[in-house]
């Protein structure tokens, strides 16, 4: 279950439905059931004892992916002689986007959750944060909303709410520090979105600096491989690099730049977080604030070549595996770390 990207509450509306649906016993389940989808190592079938067998090799990486909640519930009514069936989709080869595959599979209950959150106007604080920024018409705060270009009246690519709330949520310095750090806005956008409905209110504090975050990621995105290329590094041999003879192969994710090197999340996240060491709190206007009135940037430019090879010398250790990256602890402290000596040196 490592694998899954929540938690299961089986006291849940959800689960509840899930438990009546499979008591009732009429055979239908399988239909009427999204299943269970597990990422696995390999998948044989014998054709003589006709039973399969699923190779799981790395609990972080193998496992089940969705349907946390059925799994459970069919695990518990297993000897209660029901004449129910529950579809199992088995996937192979997808490790390198086991993150992104879990969460785009996770979305029902999330989703629904962030759209009663935009019903009750729980976003406001992040609205008013980045109301003024480029990418605010594309910042998806209610399920299937979109958004068009002024000009050509194209459907414009949407940015989920909940990863706004989670980069947010990195600069948190009440929940996080330089031991304790926001992975799980990484690993789990749904925990940010629920830390975050919890109190909406205190993240009006962050609106002062909300645009710079958000610049700050968006050079980081940018800069990232250039600047590990500078030092020496071939960031373009990486499989996930996206790497195309210097062709561009796409716009970055907030300020929609040419780019010409995909950076997965997983390097990226541990990097931004870091930058949570320059905030501070001023109680005059109850506002967080840039420690010393310094532009991360400003600091992001002196210390990107130390810590992009700190990052691609810790994903390169642990087998080139980025989710494995973003979900390692270590990483997040060496980046903050980074930030925090370059601060001692400016």
């Amino acid at each position: 279950m490592a694998t899954n990207p929540r938690d299961q509450r089986l006291t849940s509306g959800v689960a509840q439905a899930i438990k009546e649906s499979l008591e009732s016993n009429d055979g239908y389940f399988h239909l009427k059931n999204r299943g269970i989808v597990i990422s696995a190592k390999s998948c044989t079938y014998n054709n003589k004892t006709k039973e399969v067998t699923i190779n799981f090799t790395d609990d972080m990486l193998h496992g089940n992916i969705d349907g946390g909640h059925t799994y459970k519930i069919v695990c518990d009514h297993r000897n209660d002689n029901l004449d129910q069936y529950v579809q199992f989709e088995v996937m192979t080869g997808v490790e390198d986007i086991i993150e992104k595959l879990a969460e785009a599979r996770n979305t029902s209950v999330q989703v629904d959750e962030k759209s009663m959150a935009e019903l009750k106007q729980k976003f406001d604080p992040i609205k008013e944060g980045l109301e003024g920024m480029s990418f605010y018409q594309r910042i998806a705060f209610k399920q299937n909303q979109q958004a068009f270009d002024d000009n050509t009246n194209k459907k414009l690519k949407m940015i989920d709410a909940r990863e706004v709330v989670s980069i947010v949520n990195m600069f948190n310095i009440d929940k996080f520090d330089s031991v304790t750090h926001p992975i799980k806005a990484y690993s789990s956008k749904a925990n940010m979105l629920d830390m975050y409905l919890k109190d909406p209110e205190y993240y009006r504090k962050y609106v002062n600096i909300m645009p710079d975050i958000f610049d700050l990621y968006d050079a980081i995105e940018t800069e990232f491989a250039d600047a590990f290329n500078n030092t020496g590094g071939r960031y373009g041999r990486k499989k996930y690099a996206g790497y195309k003879d210097g062709k561009v192969i796409g716009t970055s994710k907030f300020g929609l730049q040419k780019i010409k090197y995909k950076i997965p999340d997983g390097l990226i996240y541990p990097a931004v977080a870091a930058f949570r060491s320059l905030v501070v709190y001023n109680s005059n206007t109850d506002k967080y604030e840039w420690k010393n009135g310094v532009n991360p940037i400003y600091v992001w430019d002196k210390c990107k070549e130390n810590m992009t090879v700190q990052i691609m010398n810790f994903a390169t250790a642990i087998g080139d595996n980025p989710n494995a990256v973003g979900k390692d602890s270590n990483i997040w402290n060496l980046a903050y770390m980074t930030v925090l000596l370059q601060q001692g040196t400016n």
